[in-house]
Order: C-alpha cells, then sequence, then structure tokens
C-alpha cells in the first residue's frame, strides 16, 4: 500500500521523474512509472543519474557484489539520498545475517541503525499490524528537522503531527549508530527496552549522502 501510494503521487507530479523496480513482479506486469525497471542498475552511468532511491522491505540478498558496491558509491560519493522502510518480509531475513557477506556488511553499514543478530533473543521483537495505533514520539533532532516538518514551522508542524494518530507496527531494531540521529519513536511503553522506546525514524549523513530510515511502511 504505501508503494503504490507513493508511486501514483510521485508520478502524478510532472516535475518528477520515477522508476519503477518491482522485484516482486513478474514479465509483462505494468505499472504507473516513466521506466519500467528489470533489475537494479549494474553500471555507474546507469545508477549515478539518480537522486534519490527509495526502498521499501527490499530484498537486498538479490543484488549481487557490484550492484550494492554501486549503491554505496552513489550514497557516499554522488550524495544519493536513500530512504530504507524495514518491513516483515525480507528485513528479517537479510538483518539477521552474522558479519561475514560482504554484501549484507555494506547494506548494514548504509543504515543508521544496528540489528539484532540471528541468536538474539531480540528478534521476536517488533510489531506489524496491531488493534491500536501508536503516535510518534519526536526527538529534538526530529522537531527540527525540516523534511518532517508537515507546516510552514516547527511548531505549527509539531500540532499537526500531534493530530496524527499513529502507526500500528514497527521493525525492532538495536541501537542508532554512532552519529546518527534518531527523529522520532514509537510511543507504546510496553514496547520500551531498556527504558528506551523503540526507533521509528532515524538518520544519518553516509559521505556526501543521507540515509534515512523508517520502521515500518505506515506513512
Amino acid at each position: 500500500r504505501e508503494y503504490i501510494f507513493l508511486r501514483n503521487q510521485l508520478y502524478r507530479d510532472r516535475e518528477t521523474t520515477v522508476h519503477v523496480l518491482l522485484q516482486s513482479g513478474r514479465p509483462g506486469m505494468s505499472q504507473d512509472s516513466d521506466e519500467l525497471l528489470f533489475e537494479f542498475p549494474q553500471l555507474a552511468d546507469e545508477l549515478f543519474d539518480y537522486d534519490c532511491i527509495i526502498a521499501f522491505d527490499p530484498d537486498w540478498e538479490a543484488l549481487d557484489e557490484l550492484q550494492i558496491k554501486l549503491l554505496e558509491r552513489w550514497v557516499a560519493e554522488k550524495a544519493g539520498g536513500l530512504v530504507v522502510v524495514a518491513g516483515p518480509v525480507f528485513t528479517p531475513q537479510w538483518s539477521a545475517r552474522r558479519r561475514g557477506d560482504s554484501r549484507i556488511d555494506t547494506i548494514k553499514a548504509l543504515y543508521p541503525v544496528s540489528f539484532y543478530n540471528q541468536s538474539s533473543a531480540s528478534l521476536s521483537l517488533g510489531r506489524f499490524g496491531s488493534e491500536q495505533a501508536w503516535p510518534l514520539t519526536f526527538t529534538r533532532e526530529g522537531l527540527s528537522s525540516e523534511f518532517l516538518w508537515l507546516d510552514e514551522d516547527a511548531t505549527s508542524s509539531e500540532r499537526v503531527w500531534e493530530d496524527f494518530a499513529g502507526v500500528y507496527g514497527y521493525y525492532a531494531v538495536k541501537d542508532p549508530k554512532p552519529g546518527a540521529k534518531v527523529l522520532a519513536r514509537f510511543s507504546d511503553p510496553e514496547t520500551m527496552i531498556d527504558n528506551e522506546l523503540p526507533i521509528y525514524f532515524a538518520s544519518q549523513f553516509y559521505g556526501s549522502g543521507r540515509v534515512f530510515f523508517q520502521a515500518s511502511g505506515e506513512m
């Protein structure tokens, strides 16, 4: 639903060029986009033309080492903006991998948060779908981040966010990376670990670029 909504919004925006790579797609499918991709770019000339990549619960393990290295270079050297949205399908699979797979190690380095490993009992934590929505609790950094403002200034934007009913779930991550900023947290007090609410929004600069993490697709 999140992908469909955003694809439609961007495709209707005449100032935005939208290319779509749907990993679950099949040959012959149709998607509203300026170009439909059937594989992640493998050449620098192709990837480096993009300004932003939004990845909804992606299967990073479907990319080969060259593609992962290009993605890392695109963010670090070409000031690419990467938005990563966690989900219940693929995120648990690749995020729980131990160090040793250079592709996944590179992907994890891009994220502004660290993940639990396979042996962690905390892997069962997190929630996708529930009976009650929980508002987001913004940190000071989140309230001052203009790209999250829903109105003209921080004060009026905060009031708008307070009217937002909230989200129903999140993917549990361990900690923010050193230098990363936690911008918002999931507010259900029963989900606290070590007196900390779960991270919902986080961001970090990576080389010349920036990576934004969202703990579920409910925006």
